[in-house]
């Protein structure tokens, strides 16, 4: 008798439990603005806008990301507008939130808000107005660059200065949040890096795009791409990157940064 009472106990349970109404999700809030651009032109078929909104709160710590809203921009003309949804459960009242843009194209970013516009705590509300500016080759202002989110140019690789093909982007190296967007000053060059420590990087694994090079660029992205492949360390002086192997410094890239 105590285990029949025992066993439709359970069987009570397990119709409960299958009968009761479902949880509602986590309710969203979004924040809502509109993208602005210097070019009044149509965007190119393969442009695509990205929103984030970012933790910044932790200075010395990699900048957390809470959401992610990418737009395709073929055909269309700015301002565009964005509604941006994040859960309110990530938000904490002492921290510092901000939004910021980037507009891509076959995995080159081509503009990009130059300052992140501060929401949702300390008063900052939902709303954003975001102002995108060409990456340009513009000397930067500050007394030491940042490994991330910095417009680096190549100057020498292997001790030999770096070339720059006809009508073709410059050689850089651009990392922000795990990805690099960069150029051989032939091929457009887009993958992953990490940070283990201190002074440590490791640039890989890249893809490319297969556009023909003159033969000098030719030579110069095979010796760019063994020397991502071999780093393991960086240095920044002032406005200068090296990229190490050891203490040996496989490329010298100059700061600049987003006008």
């Amino acid at each position: 008798m105590q285990c029949s009472r025992s066993v439709l106990i359970r069987l009570s349970v397990l119709l409960v439990a299958a009968h009761a109404p479902a949880l509602p999700a986590s309710p969203l809030d979004r924040i809502a603005g509109m993208v602005n651009y210097p070019d009044r032109s149509v965007l190119p078929d393969d442009a695509t806008l990205t929103v984030e909104l970012l933790d910044f709160s932790k200075v010395d710590a990699r900048v957390k990301r809470l959401a992610r809203l990418t737009l395709p921009g073929g055909g269309r003309q700015f301002p565009l507008a964005f509604e941006l949804p994040y859960y309110p459960a990530d938000i904490q009242a002492s921290h510092r939130y901000a939004v910021r843009a980037m507009l891509s194209r076959s995995g080159e970013l081509l503009y990009t808000t130059a300052q992140n516009v501060a929401v949702i705590t300390q008063g900052a509300g939902t709303q954003a107005q975001l102002e995108l500016q060409r990456v340009d080759a513009t000397p930067l202002a500050a007394s030491e660059a940042s490994l991330e989110n910095t417009y680096w140019k190549l100057i020498t690789l292997g001790g030999r200065p770096a070339q720059v093909q006809p009508h073709e982007r410059e050689a850089y190296l651009l990392l922000l949040d795990g990805r690099v967007s960069a150029s051989s000053g032939c091929n457009k060059l887009m993958g992953s890096y990490t940070q283990r420590g201190p002074g440590e990087l490791l640039i890989g694994p890249l893809g490319s795009t297969h556009m023909a090079c003159l033969p000098g660029m030719k030579e110069q992205e095979a010796a760019l791409l063994a020397a991502y492949a071999r780093a393991t360390r960086y240095r920044i002086r002032g406005e200068t990157l090296e990229l190490m192997d050891v203490d040996q410094v496989l490329a010298r890239f100059g700061a600049r940064h987003f006008q």
